[in-house]
């Protein structure tokens, strides 16, 4: 069959943690998911074609071009909660041009709410959780006209009526799913604010997350089992990315990279072992490093470490779940700074019970950290995470505001706790002193001019730091 996936854009949406300005400035990245289900489609034997609205100057024309040329049975839709609208006139679109085509959604909005997303869109199919599995089995049910009321993990339409399957099995070895089809997208049209080449190359390496952080909803769509790729198979793709796409950094997206401490070891034994000379960033929490693992983690090219200090106020860690203590926050600052590896920081303002009071020990936190880079996001209630429904318990939020968002009658952007002692807008105001009062000290400014490694990167960051700046 001809199968088109396409990709809405995130930058062109208003979303939760930071404005559309921002989001476009931080970087556009691929969507490995949707990469992920066109690489085991192709496997399958299907045409498939690509389009990412992040990356086209004329995505209308271009998706109506690709129908009428292409022809597909099939569409596929990435959707995500804050594309959801996006998403459904692209279907409208689709049905309208090719009133037989077939449209299946994927991706976490149709994971985290199956049943509204189907009401209120055209979408026939959505696959829920991984799709890989799930799609290849619907794809062979559509194609010979079959009953697709035995898949699991999928919702349908039929007469009206909606129809939502049993839960599909977590994917148990991961190496079984093919590298994602990056030669169906231009490799060289995104980018990351804070890379230091001008082309670098996201990746993951494991699926699941065994946290409980309250404000994440991973865990609903990729199961709180931790999973990961062999670092035989992780080392394949890396050498693909560098000696097919001339790939000479990559972004490691994975929630927790080195939860697997013998793993991580491992992995970088064999990037020195295979001579990758690829530079790396990854993510991971501050209670996962050590002196031992950083000096092999910095020696096999990695450069950079995304962490989630969140909170500077031990209660408020405690209310996130986040498993996590100030002074650990502190000692892993210490560590990566030793190791020379540069550390970008994420902090939450707005948490449960926050107060002005709290938030000063966040900020205390960001200046005794000194991150190489500080992102600062108001806390927002994601659907499916444990911190939304604490929430519409507390009626602080109503309980249907994903339902009315998904109808249309809430147009507003994802929603943030507020009260009359700590409501939204001072925590907006506070975000935007904090972010002048660290970026604009001539002493940061200097050291990270001495760190800029060529004109786009200079480029990249400065568009960064406007939109930080003046939001």
């Amino acid at each position: 069959m001809n199968i088109l996936l396409i990709n809405p854009s995130l930058t062109r949406e208003q979303v939760g943690h930071y404005n559309n300005r921002i989001e476009k400035a931080r970087g556009i990245y691929p969507s490995l998911g949707l990469l992920y289900i066109a690489a085991v489609l192709e496997q399958e034997g299907h045409h498939v074609e690509v389009i990412d609205v992040d990356i086209e100057t004329d995505p209308q024309n271009k998706i109506l071009h690709s129908l009428l040329r292409l022809k597909p049975e099939i569409l596929c839709i990435h959707v995500m909660t804050w594309t959801f609208h996006q998403a459904n006139e692209i279907a409208k679109l689709a049905k309208n041009t090719l009133p037989s085509i077939c449209v299946v959604a994927g991706g976490a909005a149709i994971t985290s709410a199956p049943e509204p997303v189907m009401e209120y869109s055209v979408f026939d199919y959505g696959v829920i959780g991984e799709g890989e599995k799930t799609t290849i089995e619907l794809m062979r049910t559509l194609g010979f006209k079959g009953d697709t009321s035995k898949i699991p993990g999928i919702i349908y339409r039929k007469k009206q009526q909606l129809f939502l399957n049993g839960q599909r099995p977590l994917i148990e070895t991961l190496d079984s799913i093919p590298n994602p089809a990056r030669h169906l997208v231009k490799l060289n049209r995104y980018y990351d604010a804070l890379s230091r080449k001008r082309t670098c190359a996201t990746m993951i390496t494991s699926r699941g997350c065994p946290y409980s952080c309250i404000y994440c909803d991973r865990r609903n769509r990729m199961g709180n089992k931790w999973r990961s790729f062999s670092n035989r198979r992780i080392i394949e793709e890396m050498r693909e990315l560098k000696d097919r796409y001339g790939i000479k950094e990559i972004m490691f997206f994975d929630d927790e990279f080195i939860i697997d401490r013998r793993r991580t070891i491992e992995f970088c034994n064999l990037i020195l072992e295979k001579n990758l000379k690829i530079i790396w960033e990854c993510r991971s929490r501050v209670d996962m490093v050590d002196r031992e693992l950083l000096a092999i983690m910095k020696k096999s090219g990695c450069y950079r470490i995304r962490f989630g200090f969140e909170s500077g106020d031990e209660a408020i860690l405690r209310i996130l779940k986040k498993g996590i203590t100030v002074k650990q926050s502190l000692e892993c600052a210490r560590l990566v700074k030793e190791s020379g590896i540069e550390i970008c920081g994420y902090f939450m303002f707005g948490c449960p019970e926050e107060t002005e009071k709290t938030i000063k020990k966040t900020i205390a936190l960001i200046f005794a950290i000194e991150p190489d880079f500080a992102v600062l996001s108001k806390t927002i209630l994601i659907p499916g995470s444990e911190l939304f429904d604490w929430a519409a318990s507390q009626k602080l939020i109503p309980a249907d505001y994903w339902e009315k968002f998904l109808a249309g009658e809430i147009t507003n952007t994802a929603p943030c706790l507020s009260s009359k002692e700590l409501p939204e807008q001072r925590v907006d105001q506070i975000i935007r002193e904090t972010n002048k009062k660290f970026y604009m000290r001539p002493k940061f400014m200097m050291r990270k001019l001495t760190k800029i490694k060529s004109v786009s990167q200079l480029i990249r960051q400065v568009h960064m730091a406007g939109a930080l700046l003046n939001h």
